[in-house]
């Protein structure tokens, strides 16, 4: 008897759930936010939300249907429409359903509040398996979807009407019905390009300017006195909705976007605008007033004056002051902080790229942190240099402490022959006070044919050598 009573309880079982119990699911097109077009406490509206029915329902067979948010979530619902038949078959991929079975069932609100919407429903007809139901105009706030990356979910139930026995599946089908990501993005393709000439103004002022004609990330060639290279940011509004759920724009979707230049600036003009000065511009519109300095330039654009959902492609050119060496390396970053039209959403920082241009020379250059210029007593100080390749021009630079004052001399400047070559200290410089400093020789050859020390004999006897330094770890030479 006992046993006969465990087999119909098994059969009822069975007969209650059906072959496709458990087999109902949701879907929801999840549209990804703009984390620049969001904020934490912004209503979103969501894309319709679909249940995929797992069990059929009879006339005699009305339930209760449940969305809700996860249990222990802070997020915050609003309702929206009454949830109707969307019929036909669920894309689980898209989260879009296909097709028409009107008039299913009719609905009654059972209850709604900031966790839960509650429906009564009444078949009308038979409610099929596979029959879709459709709940529309649904909010969500009190979200994450300020963070890129996010993924927020809701949770649907189907009970009997007194919600003591659940239909369909013994645990909520959760559905993500929203994600979140950066519709802005900075693109700064690596650009090594640039070269520093020493044979600039035909030698008297090497690495004062550039090697002209080469192109990088800009197809505008460099002249003798600039150097250019490309940068560019994008709005992606094929991918990527506000708050309402429209397609983003940059008039929509930004206020304004700041952009950070940063590298060396020494003997590069820092004034932008104007004739002969350095500049900023882009395929679009205008651009602020750029801000520049000796570590820096810092400018900013509005939505309105980029592309509204494609790429603002902006072009620097830098210009040579012509007052010093621009050396043998340089590296420039940019990065940028996209500042969002809506009042609460995040200014977003994008990284960029930190070693966006790298500038080279066709020199090197070598230095000593400390030499003497002292021939008194017999001293000997000299610079020993051991050239492999032909003949290369090289100049010098000499700096002395605070407050002394270095004086050129009749070596400052001149020619390394094939093999090996000596210069006295005392000729290259002097000094107003004293007889030490520091030195940097700039020279036209590959960085892998000259080699430099500096020599300090006493009396002319006891030698002490100082292998002179290349301050740039790799080869920048033609």
């Amino acid at each position: 008897m006992k046993n006969f009573t465990y087999k119909a309880l098994a059969v009822a079982t069975i007969a209650a759930c059906g072959s496709s119990a458990h087999a109902g699911y949701g879907a929801s097109a999840a549209p990804k936010y703009a984390v620049e077009g969001v904020a934490a406490t912004t209503a979103v509206n969501l894309s319709p939300i679909y249940y995929s029915m797992g069990v059929s329902r009879q006339t005699t067979q009305p339930f209760t249907i449940i969305v809700r948010v996860p249990q222990g979530s802070a997020q915050t619902l609003t309702c929206g429409t009454a949830p109707t038949t969307g019929g036909g078959a669920l894309n689980a991929t898209t989260g879009v359903a296909s097709g028409s079975a009107a008039g299913a069932f009719t609905v009654t609100v059972k209850r709604a509040s900031s966790t839960e919407c509650a429906y009564d429903v009444n078949v009308t007809t038979t409610l099929a398996v596979n029959d879709v139901i459709n709940f529309a105009g649904v909010q969500l706030s009190n979200h994450s979807l300020t963070t890129a990356g996010d993924s927020e979910l809701l949770n649907i139930a189907l009970y009997d009407t007194g919600e003591s026995a659940r239909v369909d599946n013994s645990v909520d089908k959760q559905v993500t019905v929203a994600t979140s990501g950066r519709a802005v993005s900075l693109t700064a393709t690596a650009d090594t390009h640039t070269t520093a000439d020493v044979n600039f103004n035909s030698g008297n002022n090497p690495l004062f300017g550039f090697v002209a004609g080469g192109t990088g990330t800009s197809t505008t060639a460099d002249l003798a006195n600039t150097t250019y290279a490309n940068f560019s940011l994008a709005i992606d509004s094929t991918n990527f909705v506000n708050a309402a759920g429209s397609a983003v724009n940059a008039a929509n979707l930004l206020s304004n976007v700041v952009v950070t230049i940063s590298g060396d600036f020494t003997g590069v003009k820092t004034t932008f605008g104007g004739t002969g000065n350095s500049a900023v511009t882009t395929s679009v519109g205008a651009t602020s007033a750029v801000t520049g300095s000796a570590s820096s330039a810092v400018f900013s654009i509005s939505g309105a004056n980029m592309h509204p959902t494609a790429t603002t492609t902006f072009q620097v050119a830098l210009v040579t002051a012509q007052t010093v060496s621009l050396g043998t390396s340089r590296t420039f970053g940019v990065s940028a902080v996209v500042n969002p039209s809506l009042n609460g959403a995040a200014a977003q920082t994008l990284a960029g790229n930190a070693s966006w241009w790298t500038w080279k020379a066709n020199a090197i250059q070598l230095q000593s942190a400390f030499f003497n210029n002292d021939t008194t007593n017999g001293n000997l100080t000299r610079f020993f240099f051991q050239n492999l390749g032909t003949a290369a021009n090289y100049s010098a630079q000499c700096y002395g402490e605070t407050g002394v004052t270095p004086t050129s001399g009749s070596a400052i400047s001149g020619t390394l022959a094939a093999g090996t070559t000596a210069i006295n200290a005392s000729d290259i410089c002097t000094f107003s006070t004293g007889k030490r400093g520091s030195i940097v020789f700039t020279i036209n050859s590959a960085s892998s044919k000259v080699k430099g020390v500096y020599q300090q004999a006493i009396n002319g006897a006891a030698a002490a050598y100082i292998p002179l330094e290349r301050p740039y770890g790799s080869s920048t030479a033609n």
